[in-house]
């Protein structure tokens, strides 16, 4: 299925919006809240790059705010309710009826790689290793926290459980693999000599077949 397939498939699951009709919000801006469910469970394919971008702007500002937001649909479309507001999700459940839909939204988790750093370990801190300065939020908002994880990554990582029940990560976000060496010893003094078999890279975090 082409990625504007999946879309518009999951724009009659919602029985809201398409891709190809944009929604409108009530001041007459585009609808980003209604865009973001409809490509989120579709690993934000070609297409959704306005959606991903304000996805992961939420969770940048200061406060952060939750990367999904509150899209009036159906039912509740003349109703105004803050992007944040608790029962935002329960609100759109219960127009959505999709038991499929309700457990890939609230299955979202979100780290953001902010910066790249070095850290050490140990009392005189002489152990160096690469790590990155991370958020951590989950698709509601709740559960926002900061913190340092080994090894180097970049861009942002988005896990959830697709529609089919599977687990699925989206996003831009890459890990450093160092590069691989062999080393070889002789002699008395056990003299040794190392060269690299393989260099290091960046590898895409990404499983989902589609991405931002």
């Amino acid at each position: 299925m082409t990625h504007l397939l999946k879309i518009l498939a999951l724009a009659a699951l919602l029985q809201t919006v398409t891709v190809l009709q944009q929604p409108q919000a009530q001041d007459g801006s585009y609808d980003i809240d209604c865009k973001i469910i409809l490509c989120l469970p579709a690993g934000f394919p070609s297409g959704c790059g306005d959606a991903w971008k304000t996805f992961i702007r939420r969770i940048t500002r200061v406060p952060p705010k939750p990367p999904i937001g509150f899209c009036a649909m159906g039912s509740v479309r003349d109703t105004e309710m803050h992007d944040t507001h608790p029962d935002r999700l329960d609100v759109m459940f219960g127009v959505i009826d999709e038991k499929r839909m309700e457990r890939t939204l609230r299955s979202v988790k979100v780290e953001y790689y902010r910066s790249r750093q070095t850290c050490c370990r140990g009392r005189e801190c002489d152990d160096e290793y690469p790590c990155t300065f991370t958020y951590f939020i989950n698709g509601d908002g709740s559960r926002f926290r900061q913190n340092t994880i080994e090894g180097h990554h970049t861009g942002s990582k988005v896990a959830y459980t697709d529609l089919d029940g599977k687990a699925c990560v989206a996003g831009n976000s890459r890990s450093w693999v160092p590069p691989e060496q062999k080393c070889r010893t002789w002699g008395r003094d056990d003299d040794s000599y190392c060269w690299t078999v393989r260099p290091g890279f960046w590898k895409r975090n990404a499983t989902c077949d589609t991405g931002p």
